[in-house]
């Protein structure tokens, strides 16, 4: 029982390691997940712009 101090220190800081990556790797999902949003919004503008300059068609109901 002499190191228990150590013990519980050092799993204190290998927690605290976990926490800190889990919240990077959360950070950087977010920030992904942002940009996909954007450029999903950017190509159905691109799309609708597109339908919008082709010429109407007689089977179009």
């Amino acid at each position: 029982m002499k190191n228990a101090g150590n013990n519980i220190r050092k799993s204190l800081l290998k927690r605290q390691e976990a926490i800190a990556r889990h919240i990077a790797r959360k950070e950087t999902f977010l920030i992904a997940k942002e940009q996909m949003i954007k450029d999903i919004e950017q190509a159905r503008t691109i799309w609708k712009n597109t339908l919008d300059q082709l010429p109407k068609s007689e089977f179009t109901f």
